[in-house]
């Protein structure tokens, strides 16, 4: 049981330096998991510390020292992986007519218009982040929008 348990507390550290990328994996998660994450990665790396000391007080020996040591050296890391290494921004997205584009008639959106209703541009909310960059074009012009 305590080998289980030592292996799931170095995969939980491991866990916690890519949870930038648990959004590719698991996408129920949201784009507003990265705002999340800092929280995530605090609770993923108290988890995985407290099991290693855990075991290591029941059970003292050379390889729970390893365990321990390998969980604290591991989870550090997790702060180096950040969001901006990860969001790029929106290069280039999918023109669609908005009565094809399926979206809801009460869709959150950020968008622009021209002088006319044909040069109109929106990008749902629900795809981009507070301060996620979009780079589009309207009437080949270049624009560039933030949320």
């Amino acid at each position: 049981m305590t080998q289980l348990i030592s292996t799931l507390a170095i995969v939980v550290s491991i866990l916690a330096i890519f949870v930038n990328q648990w959004v590719t994996f698991v996408p129920r998660l949201g784009i507003g998991f990265q705002y999340r994450r800092r929280r995530v990665q605090v609770i993923v790396a108290v988890v995985a510390i407290t099991a290693a000391l855990l075991l290591y007080w029941n059970n003292p020996t050379t390889g729970q020292l390893l365990v321990l040591l390998g969980v604290l050296l591991l989870t550090p890391l997790s702060g180096f992986n950040h969001a901006s290494r990860t969001l790029v921004a929106v290069d280039q997205p999918e023109h669609v007519a908005a009565s094809a584009s399926g979206w809801p008639k009460d869709a959150l959106v950020l968008g622009h218009s021209e002088a006319d209703e044909e040069s109109a541009i929106a990008w749902l909310l629900d795809t981009l982040i507070p301060h996620h960059l979009v780079n589009d074009t309207v009437n080949e012009k270049p624009m560039l929008a933030a949320w």
